[in-house]
């Protein structure tokens, strides 16, 4: 986020972010939040837990919240320019290509192909580029294209959009007990953490988990509410 700090984060702010997100003509869903045990999942512990399935949303992720947001706050028709792996890509490309607007994705090399020929499928541009010279690409592309740098996780606006999803936790458990939080870049963490905790829920625990040695899952997270 550069030198935003999180006393500039507001709930008046990621409420306005919500509503953008809630209005977008990307048609951002209001993902269901199911009790774990209509699942198939064993579990043996007497609490009760929750999960959101973002799953089920738009091009497959969480993403799409967070770029709902970015694009609305931008010139409609820019030439936007970002760093990806697949996740973040395919909702940039799909809001590139519901807005006209001129998309480039730069992929590590180690990305599967088949993310690459899905994003190009959206009419964006893909180029690949070893890992530590990603953010070389991308100002490369800044520089002699004039393209706008949208980040996929360190952006404010790209934050303020995935509260949208802490919001809606909160519109099923009120005041959660613990939060569990897929964590890459830290976007929706950054996210969720702060529409809860700004909203009053001072005694909910957040915590943000990857799978050692693996990439992280953007398939859903959980909310604890024990049962005394």
């Amino acid at each position: 986020m550069g030198d935003v700090s999180a006393d500039s984060i507001t709930i008046e702010m990621l409420r306005e972010a919500c509503g953008t997100v809630r209005c977008s003509p990307l048609d951002v869903i209001n993902t269901p939040m199911i009790p774990w045990s209509q699942t198939t999942l064993p579990l043996n512990n007497p609490c009760n837990i929750h999960i959101k399935l973002e799953n089920m949303q738009r091009t497959g992720s969480f993403k799409i919240r967070g770029v709902a947001n970015q694009f609305a706050r931008r010139l409609k028709g820019g030439h936007f320019v970002t760093m990806s792996a697949g996740n973040y890509g395919k909702s940039f490309a799909y809001a590139c290509k519901h807005y006209g607007s001129k998309g480039k994705v730069v992929m590590p090399e180690t990305a599967p192909i088949s993310r690459s020929v899905l994003i190009q499928s959206l009419g964006v541009e893909v180029e690949r580029a070893p890992t530590p010279r990603l953010m070389d690409v991308v100002n490369r592309s800044v520089q002699e294209d004039s393209m706008t740098f949208l980040h996929s996780y360190d952006d404010p606006d790209l934050i303020a959009g995935h509260a949208s999803l802490g919001f809606e936790i909160l519109e099923v458990v009120p005041y959660p007990d613990v939060v569990v939080v897929c964590c890459g870049g830290g976007g929706l963490l950054a996210g969720v953490a702060a529409a809860i905790k700004l909203s009053g829920c001072e005694n909910t625990k957040i915590y943000g988990v990857e799978p050692e040695g693996g990439e992280y899952s953007n398939s859903f997270f959980t909310v604890r509410s024990y049962l005394l």
